[in-house]
């Protein structure tokens, strides 16, 4: 879904960016197709919005729609990610106090922050998993490898 990001008056550039990063988490699913229910990015809003904020704006995803199209930065296993700049996986969300349930559905959640060439996260990408501990070190290593080739704007 591209729908959250595509704001009124979005140039061809930005339509054009955001089909682009949708294609990538494509391959990211198509890397792990029977793990992920739900898979998407979340921007810091002031990448993507240019928002002098600390929210995490939602941006494309493949899976059901989400309530969450905001999440403050202090708020949640995306937040949690964020903040500290560090993968999070977590075997079962329902053992952890901070995870916002976007789907009763989903048991694990296995979040990589994104970079651009500065270093400076951006971004996450965000996988949620109707299995328990969906996520093998593996798994989180190869997803780590691939996050490298995130398209930046």
């Amino acid at each position: 879904m591209l729908a959250p990001v595509l704001r009124g008056g979005a140039d061809d550039r930005e339509l054009i960016y955001n089909i682009e990063v949708y294609k990538w988490i494509i391959e990211a699913r198509n890397k792990i197709s029977k793990l992920a229910d739900w898979i998407g990015i979340y921007y810091k809003s002031e990448y993507i919005s240019g928002e002098k904020s600390s929210d995490l704006l939602l941006g494309p995803y493949i899976g059901e729609s989400t309530d969450h199209v905001k999440i403050p930065i202090s708020e949640g296993l995306c937040g949690l990610a964020l903040r500290e700049e560090r993968v999070v996986n977590i075997g079962d969300v329902n053992e952890d106090s901070r995870h916002i349930a976007c789907s009763l559905k989903t048991k694990s959640e296995l979040i990589i922050p994104l970079k651009n060439s500065y270093g400076d996260s951006i971004a996450e990408l965000d996988i949620d998993s109707n299995m328990l501990n969906a996520f093998s070190k593996e798994v989180e290593e190869e997803l780590k490898e691939f996050c490298l080739t995130f398209p930046l704007k």
